[in-house]
């Protein structure tokens, strides 16, 4: 199984993201979990860390619609400013209660590659592990994972 260097949560949901982390640990798919609050500190987060020498950038970005400061929304809006994220290798999953098609729809157009209902289950984890790093059609991301 190829481990992800790291995937990073974000949830302004204490609760949430303690069920959240746990769920991610116990599966043993990432070296490391990261939880944040807000799209605000998972944008300076990535940008700190996806553009250096070490590209410790996750892998996987578990990302909640409505939080303070910034959402989800908000978040990669300013990732595709610049186009920046054209140049990371990361996987989004957005985690909502409900998200309307044209939600979902605004979010694919900024990169979301998939969705789920909270709370996060073990089998979406693993069919989005498969499906990215595992699968025989799974997508390079040198990046986010361990090698």
């Amino acid at each position: 199984m190829e481990k992800l260097k790291k995937i990073l949560l974000v949830d302004d949901d204490p609760t949430n993201n303690y069920l959240n982390e746990r769920l991610l640990k116990s599966l043993q798919i990432a070296e490391e979990v990261k939880v944040l609050t807000d799209g605000k500190l998972a944008l300076d987060y990535i940008l700190e860390n996806c553009f250096t020498e070490n590209h410790y950038c996750p892998g996987l970005v578990i990302l909640d619609h409505h939080m303070p400061v910034m959402d989800g929304l908000e978040l990669m809006e300013a990732l595709n400013k610049n186009g920046i994220i054209k140049s990371l290798e990361i996987v989004f999953l957005l985690l909502a209660v409900h998200t309307k098609p044209e939600e979902q729809e605004a979010f694919r157009k900024l990169g979301v590659q998939e969705f789920t209902p909270k709370p996060l289950s073990k089998r979406t984890i693993r069919e989005a592990h498969l499906k990215y790093w595992e699968g025989d059609t799974a997508k390079n991301h040198a990046k986010g994972s361990a090698k």
